[in-house]
């Protein structure tokens, strides 16, 4: 696992794809379906769907049947036959159509309860403690999880059920027909020497052996397919975030006047989406020579093959449709893999996007083993306790004038780092987002503690649920929060609890600040840290806010600031400084009190 900022440790793009081959990425799949609450119902839907193909197919030889009937009436101008095998084709063609529709409802209901499975089963894998945020300092992989989780799992299921029911379709085809096909060989003689000779299973052999022609070039060919779709897909994510980031960052980008570099860089991307759609491109084109090329062959060579035996009198009409026939449902079985290498491919590279996540995420909680890194322990002490603590920076280390470092429940400390000292590295070392350095850090627990970063986050919602935040909506009554909003001077923004908008856009940079102070409030926590948390406020208003925070009993406050804010809000002041050669004066740590 790497550590923000520490692009070292990024892995390569070569080890971005998941252990193990296709089976073994299906069987880890599988194993961990155990449990999940659409397992059963796939299961039964997966049931209903062999034996609705099952009955298919039985319908299928019916119809062959039926074929040799219709065609030995039409060969002997049996008018009255001919009318009763027309009428028996309805009953035939009405069984074969409710068992379609089936089988259509049956494959669809797999895609989605497949998709319910994949998508909940990466967000619950996602969206636990740290790991989104850890994930975006895994490489290429972790670039792009929204597409994975959205996108890729979808075409992942339906992908999946698809190749699943076509697959299961073809075998169960080809089990029903082989023995048909078998038997109507014995029907294909050759006149030798005035003698008719057979051979036996002829025609099987010659489907057989026309498949996996066909099957073994097109395999030959597609090859490239598998890893040109791969990096189709890792290239349309790249433009999709770049497309999202000029939508969010539209103002910043207005005031600089760059929409001309903006849309240089978005071509860029865009040239790489293209250039990735041009080999697939040219991928397919290989591909359709084969593909194609067989498809026609297919229609000529069952009659080419089984012509000698209607030739030398062996067989009517009626007896070579019927072995034609049998031949295509064969051969068209053992073709599945020529008619869908495309899609396989597809499918391939989306289930390996859809593993590398999962093995990314999976890696995150792995134990980092070596040296270089500390420990990050959650207690239930009353205090924040640094032991022996150094932090390991991108361009040298930081760490206070004594490796060992108290602060005691109650205290309102002041971290003051110097430029590039690690101040923003140490607020995430204590939210357990960092580890390179060496030492301990004891903290109390998580939910005793509310961390602010200098820009606070808020949910898409109504404002009371933005403040509730992370708790559920409702968590907290609306009297509370009126309070909450009153008590740091925003209580004109009580009539827009009920609104929905982007809190993070459409007020002030300052009101959201303040926002943020209204939650710690609401909150009520034991502990918060902070990180240059009121950058945007003046001096009267970061005044009301300390009074704040003052009258919540008991609350213990560290804060992590450019220089020293000079309020008696503070009871001690703790220099953080760069070791790196060149350390700078800084404060001793006992600081004032």
């Amino acid at each position: 696992m790497s550590d923000p900022a520490d692009t070292s440790a990024e892995p390569p793009l070569a080890t971005l794809a998941p252990h193990g081959g296709t089976f073994a990425q299906v069987r880890q799949i599988l194993a961990r379906m155990r449990g999940a609450p659409e397992r059963k119902a796939l299961a039964w839907l997966v049931l209903g769907l062999v034996s609705t193909i099952i009955a298919n197919n039985a319908a299928q030889i019916w119809l062959n049947d039926w074929q040799g009937l219709f065609y030995d009436a039409l060969e002997r101008r049996d008018w009255p036959g001919f009318v009763s095998e027309a009428l028996h084709f309805l009953r035939i063609a009405g069984t074969l159509l409710v068992l379609v529709v089936f089988q259509t409802w049956g494959t669809e209901m797999i895609k989605v309860q497949l998709r319910s499975w994949l998508t909940r089963h990466l967000l619950d894998a996602w969206l636990v403690s740290k790991r989104s945020y850890l994930l975006t300092f895994a490489g290429e992989v972790g670039a792009n999880p929204d597409q994975r989780i959205h996108e890729d799992t979808r075409h992942l299921a339906e992908l999946t059920a698809d190749l699943g029911a076509s697959l299961i379709q073809a075998s169960l085809l080809l089990v029903s027909f082989i023995g048909v096909l078998w038997v109507l060989s014995e029907q294909v003689k050759f006149d030798i020497g005035g003698h008719l000779v057979g051979i036996p299973g002829y025609m099987v052999w010659c489907a057989l052996a026309f498949a996996l022609a066909g099957s073994t070039l097109t395999w030959w060919v597609g090859r490239p397919m598998v890893d040109d779709n791969a990096a189709r897909y890792a290239r349309e994510a790249d433009m999709r975030f770049a497309l999202v980031r000029i939508g969010e960052s539209a103002e910043g980008i207005t005031l600089y006047g760059g929409e001309a570099d903006e849309r240089r860089t978005i071509d860029v991307l865009f040239g790489r989406v293209l250039a990735a759609m041009q080999r697939l491109v040219n991928d397919l084109a290989r591909l359709t020579w084969v593909t194609s090329g067989y498809g026609w062959l297919a229609l000529v060579v069952p009659v080419i093959v089984a012509a000698p035996g209607y030739f030398s009198g062996a067989m009517s009409l009626g007896g070579l449709m019927m072995v034609v026939n049998s031949f295509n449902q064969v051969q068209s079985s053992l073709r599945w893999f020529v008619d869908n290498y495309s899609r396989i491919a597809d499918w391939r590279a989306t289930l390996r996007r859809v593993e590398a996540l999962h093995e990314a995420l999976a890696a995150l909680d792995r134990a980092p083993g070596g040296n270089g890194r500390f420990d990050c322990i959650e207690d239930a002490t009353d205090g924040v306790r640094f032991k022996g603590f150094e932090l390991k920076l991108p361009s040298g280390r930081s760490g206070f004038a004594t490796p060992d470092v108290a602060i005691e429940r109650g205290e309102r400390v002041q971290i003051v780092g110097e430029t590039a000292a690690g101040k923003s590295t140490l607020f995430l070392a204590m939210a357990g987002l960092w580890s390179r350095g060496k030492g301990i850090i004891r903290h109390p627990p998580r939910d005793r503690m509310i961390f602010l970063p200098e820009r606070p986050y808020f949910p898409i919602g109504t404002l009371a649920e933005a403040l509730a935040y992370p708790d559920a909506p409702g968590a907290h009554p609306i009297e509370d929060i009126t309070r909450a909003l009153e008590a740091v001077g925003l209580g004109r923004l009580t009539v827009c609890l009920d609104q929905t908008l982007r809190w993070d856009r459409d007020i002030a940079f300052d009101d959201q600040q303040l926002l943020a102070f209204a939650r710690v409030w609401l909150h009520r926590p034991d502990w918060v840290v902070m990180d240059d948390a009121m950058s945007a406020l003046g001096a009267a208003t970061r005044r009301r806010v300390f009074a704040l925070m003052q009258s919540l009993e008991g609350l213990s406050v560290i804060a992590l600031s450019k220089a020293e804010d000079g309020d008696p809000f503070y009871t001690r002041t703790i220099a953080l400084v760069r070791r790196n050669g060149e350390r700078k004066p800084g404060r001793n740590g006992r600081g004032r009190r």
